[in-house]
């Protein structure tokens, strides 16, 4: 028996904010020995689960259940398909890569959304864990990729509006994820954990290993060091520190000043 078939838990699930460094930690992951897919985009998102769950409107109303949904990714990124599964050739042309079936190889689920469904996920598939990856609350305030704060803002009762400005909402949506994902450590511990990508590009092996004894993931050393052969650290890092601090309210910026970010 092969390593990658050894891997507990046998499913993992990364999320973050887009923007976060999601793809370098699931590359590190697949060389853990998760099989990564089953159909990629360019930044190797799983876009199975963006058409079953963010880019829904293919479906019929009302959506099936989110356990339904997870049902059908599951099957698919085991055996390759489903009677229900996205046809993906149609909804899109994003598709840049594809996998073969996991087929009892533990899985790798990569998609920054997958942060609004995870204590969902936990709970429909025990053999899961979910790693949350964070970046500088105040880099991603100040990011492009506003595509969650679109995307979820209004559910969550979010805008720019009502933050007062759209890094203030973006700091918003970041806080929001971040407590989640505190309260969902207590919950189920042991099956999820947060990775910070401001240590994890500064000192990728400890990080890494850091967070797979989080997850119970048992794995040597070498392999981590190979897993993390690639991590650097982008040019998008600090950017912050150019930027005008004026936009974000006190208690935003107390709320970073705790968490030690300030």
């Amino acid at each position: 028996m092969t390593e990658t078939m050894q891997l507990e838990p046998h499913a993992m699930v990364i999320g973050a904010l887009g923007g976060s460094g999601t793809r370098a930690v699931a590359e590190a992951f697949e060389r853990l020995g998760y099989v990564h897919g089953p159909a990629l985009n360019r930044s190797r998102d799983c876009l199975d689960f963006t058409y079953l769950f963010v880019r829904t409107d293919w479906m019929a109303s009302p959506l099936p259940s989110i356990g339904h949904r997870l049902g059908v990714l599951r099957a698919v990124t085991e055996s390759g398909h489903h009677p229900e599964a996205a046809p993906l050739d149609q909804l899109t042309d994003v598709v840049t890569e594809r996998n073969a079936a996991a087929e009892g190889r533990a899985f790798l689920v990569k998609e920054p959304n997958t942060h609004m469904f995870a204590d969902d996920i936990l709970t429909a598939w025990p053999d899961a864990a979910f790693l949350f990856v964070h970046r500088h609350p105040l880099d991603m305030a100040f990011s492009s990729n506003t595509n969650q704060l679109k995307r979820w803002g209004e559910a969550l009762g979010i805008s720019a509006e009502r933050s007062g400005s759209l890094p203030a909402a973006q700091l918003d949506v970041w806080i929001h994820a971040r407590q989640a994902q505190t309260v969902r450590e207590r919950r189920h511990g042991g099956r999820t954990a947060s990775l910070n990508y401001e240590r994890f590009v500064e000192a990728p092996v400890e990080t890494l290993h850091s967070a797979c004894r989080a997850l119970g993931i048992k794995i040597t050393d070498t392999r981590l060091e190979l897993a993390c052969r690639n991590v650097s650290s982008p040019d998008s890092r600090g950017r912050w520190r150019e930027q005008d601090l004026s936009c974000f309210r006190d208690d935003q910026l107390a709320y970073c000043k705790d968490e030690g970010w300030l």
